[in-house]
């Protein structure tokens, strides 16, 4: 009797311990939302475009596009979409981070009477990005310049990643609007006449332009971005969480306000 007695009472506290458990489950999942909430989301995607010193082996590393650290910056401009920005760029500050971030990370600005290794350009807005997850399936350049289509490679590979974990919702969150700043490195021409060769880009995106001001958050961004600068990543992107940085309230000189004569 005692044995019945206490499963039953054992059956009729199991219900209540699994809706505690649920609760907990679900505490715990409108908490991390609301703790990314608090963050900014922040992706990276770089290339070396000129591999010459890769393939001749003369980089520190395979990731390494080996390119000088001496730079110039040219110019900054905004790409314009149908989309606005929540606010204007101050393109003065942009370029005080950028500035910053790059002699944070190893380059350094050319010497007056010196040539520069690399030239710089930067561009920033917002907009539908070129999706990283996505390979190219047309013609790529060879070694010696001549196009070669590589359709069957990029769709046979194409199906590989997306076997892989986490492929289909990283394919999707890139596919969202962005909020972007390009950095693009060029080599100095020999002359005039000299068709511009690009070295290397990183592209830094953020999501949510509807509600992110690309002055507030471009710090992170380009800390986030720097290191890469002039490395190939081995995977189309990498993620990065900043936190969001804290207002301020300006006080001004204090006051006293005479009472109101009844």
């Amino acid at each position: 009797m005692k044995s019945l007695l206490s499963r039953l009472v054992s059956s009729a506290l199991r219900p209540a311990a699994v809706q505690i458990w649920f609760l907990a489950a679900a505490v715990l999942a409108l908490l991390a939302p609301a703790a990314r909430a608090e963050e900014i989301d922040i992706g990276v995607r770089s290339t070396v475009v000129d591999k010459s010193l890769q393939w001749a082996h003369q980089t520190g590393s395979p990731e390494d596009g080996g390119h000088g650290k001496s730079f110039a910056i040219l110019k900054i401009d905004l790409i314009k979409s149908d989309q606005k920005l929540v606010k204007p760029v101050d393109e003065e500050a942009i370029l005080r981070q950028l500035f910053r971030q790059l002699e944070a990370n190893g380059f350094h600005a050319y010497a007056k009477g010196a040539k520069p290794d690399i030239l710089l350009t930067v561009s920033y807005g917002r907009g539908d990005m070129k999706n990283p997850y996505i390979r190219d399936q047309g013609e790529t350049p060879t070694m010696d310049g001549t196009p070669t289509v590589s359709i069957n490679g990029a769709f046979a590979q194409q199906l590989m990643d997306e076997k892989t974990p986490g492929y289909e919702a990283n394919l999707q969150k890139a596919s969202f609007e962005k909020l972007f700043i390009r950095v693009t490195a060029w080599a100095l021409p020999l002359d005039k006449t000299a068709k511009a060769k690009m070295l290397w880009k990183t592209i830094i995106v953020a999501d949510d332009p509807d509600h992110r001001d690309l002055n507030v958050i471009a710090p992170q961004m380009l800390e986030a971005g720097a290191p890469y600068f002039d490395k190939a990543l081995k995977k189309p992107e990498i993620d990065f969480y900043k936190p969001l940085p804290e207002g301020h309230v300006n006080v001004g000189t204090p006051e006293v306000v005479p009472p109101r004569v009844k």
